[in-house]
């Protein structure tokens, strides 16, 4: 039996995401402060974050995400040959192999083309997302009003990290969400701010919803996960009333002292309480 990933208990308020004062930044982090834009969502997940490096747009317009992402976050059978500088991922019955340097990508033996490239970037591969969703049979699409690209699959995010760190954690007090969840496409992340003194993010959300959302009601519910487990946001902070197209601000804290964040995930909730 895998071993289950340890859940991180943080019941101070110095390791969980600041409640009634989120978003707030002090004008000396924000020296620090860097913005990123939302990218990526994966069935119900936004992933913000990928270790060593967040999702990013090349010269090509393709987005970019680790390899590390593609075996923990969507299942996919990963493997690397260093003498050839070729990755091999298996999803769906399908096998592609992308090489570091090169448009040519062999898809079950087959050879394809692509417009960019994989490349090596803080010691780790990086490869299109799009490429590798057409090529696997990953249901996929931009979406109109938020354009995130999106992954859609009842085989995504299956995986122990996900399971054992947040799913089966969101049936526990601490982690629940206070109330009844009545869409988990409510809100879409645009952006993120990362402050690397605090080391922390903030995310700024927007209401898509086509209406106004009543105080209480709001659920950006963001995840940091580490090798020890998972850090969430103060389910009892404040949940202020969000205009229709409104944006709302929540900020959390990597409080796993000497580990770095594998991954910010974020879940944008509507509650019916």
């Amino acid at each position: 039996m895998k071993k289950k990933m340890k859940l991180a208990t943080l019941g101070l308020a110095a390791l969980l995401a600041v409640g009634s004062s989120a978003g707030i930044v002090s004008q000396s982090a924000e020296a620090a402060a860097k913005t990123y834009p939302a990218l990526l969502k994966v069935n119900d997940y936004y992933v913000l974050y990928t270790s060593p490096k967040a999702p990013y747009i090349d010269k090509q317009s393709r987005i970019i995400i680790p390899l590390r992402s593609i075996s923990e976050l969507l299942g996919a059978k990963v493997s690397y040959d260093a003498k050839s500088k070729t990755a091999t991922i298996s999803l769906n019955g399908k096998t592609i192999q992308f090489t570091i340097g090169s448009k040519t990508v062999i898809v079950d033996g087959s050879s394809a083309q692509m417009d960019t490239v994989p490349v090596v970037d803080k010691n780790s591969l990086f490869i299109p997302v799009s490429v590798l969703s057409k090529h696997l049979g990953i249901k996929s699409n931009i979406d109109s009003q938020t354009k995130i690209y999106s992954m859609t699959g009842d085989n995504l995010m299956k995986t122990d990290i996900i399971k054992y760190a947040l799913e089966d954690a969101e049936t526990g007090a601490m982690i629940a969400p206070p109330g009844k969840i009545a869409s988990n496409n409510a809100f879409a992340p645009v952006s993120y701010t990362y402050d690397d003194k605090k080391d922390s993010f903030t995310i700024k959300a927007k209401n898509i919803t086509g209406a106004d959302v009543p105080a209480g009601e709001a659920d950006v519910a963001a995840y940091i996960l580490t090798d020890s487990g998972v850090q969430f946001l103060n389910q009892k902070r404040d949940r202020p009333a969000v205009k229709k197209d409104g944006i709302v601000t929540e900020s959390i804290q990597n409080g796993a002292i000497g580990e770095d964040v594998n991954y910010l995930l974020v879940k944008g909730r509507l509650l019916d309480r």
